[in-house]
C-alpha cells in the first residue's frame, strides 16, 4: 500500500497509541501471573475491544483516511462488545461458574461487526462507501448501534454493580480478610462508565452543533481510553491470589441449619466465641468461615447464624474485633513495630490493620499508642 511516507504521526496519535500499548502491557503482565485466567481473558476481551475501538483516532489523526479514503467502514467499532466483557469478567472473578446465556449479549456486537465488514469489503471504492454511508449508514444504522451500545452497556454494568454488592456483603459473611478481595476496579468501572459516557453525551451533541470534527472531540475520547488504562492498572494490583468464589442458587441450599430455630443463639454464639479465643483461631491469617465450621463440626450456615444472630456481627467483623483486642494489647506492651503487629494479629498487611483498627475503635494504630505512652 502506497502512501506510508505521507503519514504524520502527530503528538495526539502518539497519546493514543502510548495508552494502548500500555493498557496492553498491563494485561500481559497480568495474564502471566496465571492467576483466574477465565477473568483475566474476559478483561482481555474488554481492553482489546477499547483497543480496537480506538483505532480510526489513531490512524485519522496521522492522515490515514486522507491518504486511503477507501478505509471507511474500516470494522473497527466494537463499543457493543465492552458491555458483555466486563459482566462476563466479574461473574468468572466472582462466582467462576459459566452462565451460558450471557453469551447471547456478544450478539449485538457479533451482528455489528460483521455488517462492518460487509461494508468494507463488499461496497467498491470510496465513493460508493461514503454515498452508502450518507443515505443509509448515518441517517438508520448508526444511530441504533449507538443507542444500543448505550442500552447493552448500562444493563451490563448494572448487572456488575448488583454482583459486586452481593459478593462484598458475601466476603463480610465468609472470610476475616475480605478487602484483599475487594474488586476495586469493578466499581471504579462503573463510575468511570458513567462519567464517560456524559463525555460522549457531550461529545455527540458538540459534534451536531458545531460540526465538530477529530481535533474538537479528541479530548473526551482520550479521557476513556485513558481511565481503561487505570483500570487495568488497578485489576494488576488487586488480582495477586485466586479469588474465594460466591455460591449461587441451589448450592447455597447444601448448607442449611440443621438445628431449630428456637435455639438461643446468644449463648451459642458466645460458646463458639470462647473456643475461637482459647484456640487462638483468629489470629491465622486468611480464616475463613468455611475452615472455623469444619473446626468446630458443623456446617457453615449454623455458624453464621450463631455469628449473626447471636453476636450481633457478620464473620469478618467477629474475627477481626477479636484480633483488634488482641494488637490493643501489644500496643500497650510497646515491644513491636506495627507492621509486626500486623501479621501478628492475622492481617494480610499493615494497611489492612490500620483500616480495620480504624474501623473498630475509631482511631488509627498509631494514635492509640501516642494515646497509651501518654498515660
Amino acid at each position: 500500500m502506497d502512501g506510508f511516507e505521507h503519514l504524520a504521526m502527530n503528538w495526539r496519535s502518539a497519546l493514543v497509541g502510548l495508552t494502548m500499548v500500555c493498557s496492553a502491557t498491563a494485561l500481559i503482565y497480568l495474564a502471566r501471573r496465571g492467576i483466574e485466567r477465565r477473568a483475566i481473558g474476559w478483561l482481555a476481551v474488554f481492553v482489546i475491544a477499547a483497543n480496537v475501538s480506538a483505532i480510526p483516532l489513531l490512524i485519522g489523526f496521522a492522515g490515514a483516511y486522507d491518504i486511503w479514503p477507501g478505509l471507511t467502514f474500516l470494522p473497527t467499532q466494537t463499543a457493543l462488545f465492552f458491555g458483555p466483557a466486563v459482566a462476563l469478567h466479574a461473574r468468572a472473578l466472582m462466582i467462576g461458574s459459566v452462565d451460558r446465556r450471557l453469551w447471547w449479549l456478544f450478539t449485538p456486537g457479533i451482528a455489528y461487526w460483521i455488517y462492518q465488514l460487509w461494508a468494507f469489503t463488499m461496497l467498491g471504492d470510496y465513493r460508493a462507501k461514503w454515498a452508502f454511508n450518507d443515505a443509509v449508514h448515518e441517517p438508520y444504522i448508526l444511530p441504533v448501534a449507538v443507542v444500543g451500545s448505550w442500552i447493552l452497556a448500562a444493563g451490563c454494568l448494572a448487572y456488575v454493580w448488583q454482583l459486586r454488592t452481593r459478593y462484598l456483603q458475601w466476603l463480610q459473611d465468609h472470610h476475616s480478610d475480605d478487602e484483599r478481595f475487594s474488586p476495586i476496579w469493578l466499581t471504579h468501572l462503573v463510575v468511570l462508565a458513567g462519567i464517560v459516557g456524559l463525555f460522549w453525551a457531550i461529545e455527540g451533541v458538540l459534534a451536531r452543533l458545531m460540526n465538530a470534527d477529530y481535533p474538537d472531540v479528541f479530548i473526551w475520547e482520550f479521557i476513556a481510553l485513558f481511565a481503561i488504562f487505570i483500570i487495568v492498572l488497578e485489576a494488576l494490583a488487586g488480582i495477586d491470589r485466586p479469588f474465594p468464589k460466591m455460591k449461587m442458587g441451589s448450592e447455597k441450599e447444601l448448607d442449611k441449619p440443621s438445628e431449630p430455630a428456637a435455639r438461643d443463639w446468644v449463648l451459642e454464639g458466645t460458646r463458639l466465641k470462647a473456643q475461637v479465643l482459647e484456640h487462638k483461631w483468629h489470629l491465622e491469617a486468611g480464616l475463613s468461615l468455611q475452615v472455623l465450621a469444619r473446626r468446630f463440626g458443623m456446617n457453615q450456615a449454623y455458624l453464621s447464624r450463631a455469628i449473626n444472630q447471636g453476636l450481633k456481627q457478620n464473620f469478618s467483623g467477629f474475627i477481626n474485633g477479636l484480633r483488634i483486642e488482641h494488637a490493643k494489647g501489644l500496643i500497650k506492651a510497646g515491644n513491636k513495630s506495627m507492621i509486626d503487629i500486623a501479621l501478628s494479629t492475622g492481617f494480610g498487611s499493615k494497611a489492612s490493620f490500620n483500616r480495620a483498627f480504624k474501623l473498630h475503635t475509631g482511631t488509627s494504630p498509631s494514635e492509640y499508642r501516642a494515646a497509651q505512652q501518654a498515660k
